[in-house]
């Protein structure tokens, strides 16, 4: 008898795609984490944010988010999604108040089309506008308001003008849940390495017109780092958990499965996906 291997392995690579337990095709990786919002002044606790990013096999991103801002005694629950570039394909929001439901938006992005459906305590509202096709959602959870920098031109570099489209929630009245388009400036200042509770990073440094910092890290853009000291807020990543996740499954003989793990193919794919962890190998059921 010849034992047979699962090999489970995160990259899009041209092997048999198959099934197998513990194996999901639909996630290449993802990344969860938690951010702390406090005073710049005394470090004084004002809210927290929690945060899941999958990235799927065809690159795209869903990234499900939610923040609490004691301050205002607000809780935002944002799930957006993403094109391989960054550039937004769908987004629902759903905000609390004061102990009061907001509203809940759901936004799909058609070509240069942006259509929009709220629900609100005083009814449904629809929208449909036209946008470039270098726009954002900033939808107040920051982790989704970092991607933001998906427009950015490192290669021009300056300060850049996007548009984007700010879910500024009123929190009253029937204009609740559907946001203002406007244009942003924002200049890469350059590569840094900071330390947060979470770890040490290397990260991008971005500034704002508005005098807000961001510092992001990696691939996914993670938020590492959001200054705004103009509201005597800063905001940190506390925890950070990733993982290179299943995305291809491939079976054969163990012999030819360890070639595959110690191909120059199969490295190149790692290196071209910015993946360093070794992949996980399932063993499967002995066949004569």
């Amino acid at each position: 008898m010849q034992r047979i291997l699962t090999l489970v392995f995160l990259l899009a690579v041209a092997v048999p795609q198959l099934h197998a337990s513990g194996a999901n095709a639909n996630i290449v990786r993802w990344s969860k984490g938690s951010v702390q919002y406090r005073n710049i002044s005394n470090g004084e606790s004002t809210g927290s944010e929690d945060w899941r990013i999958s990235v799927h096999p065809d690159g795209s991103r869903t990234l499900t988010t939610t923040n609490r801002v004691d301050r205002s005694d607000t809780v935002r629950t944002v799930v957006m999604r993403v094109a391989e570039n960054f550039r937004p394909l769908e987004l629902f929001a759903s905000f609390w108040y004061e102990g009061a439901w907001v509203g809940t938006s759901l936004m799909t992005v058609d070509g240069n089309l942006l259509n929009a459906l709220a629900t609100t305590p005083s009814g449904r509202i629809t929208q449909q506008v036209a946008i470039p096709e270098k726009f954002a959602f900033i939808p107040h959870p920051l982790q989704s308001n970092a991607w933001q920098i998906w427009t950015y031109d490192e290669a021009a570099g300056g300060p850049q003008s996007s548009t984007v489209y700010d879910l500024m929630v009123r929190l009253k009245g029937p204009g609740n849940m559907i946001g203002p388009m406007y244009e942003s400036v924002t200049t890469l200042i350059g590569r840094e390495e900071i330390t947060v509770p979470a770890g040490t990073f290397e990260v991008d440094h971005y500034k704002t017109e508005s005098g807000v910092d961001m510092y992001l890290t990696g691939p996914d853009h993670i938020l590492v780092k959001f200054d705004w000291p103009a509201a005597d807020q800063e905001y940190v990543l506390t925890s950070l958990e990733n993982k290179n996740h299943v995305v291809v499954i491939g079976e054969g003989p163990a012999d030819v499965l360890q070639s595959f793990l110690n191909s120059d193919e199969l490295k190149s794919a790692m290196a071209n996906a910015g993946v360093s962890s070794a992949p996980d190998i399932y063993v499967g059921e002995e066949q004569s």
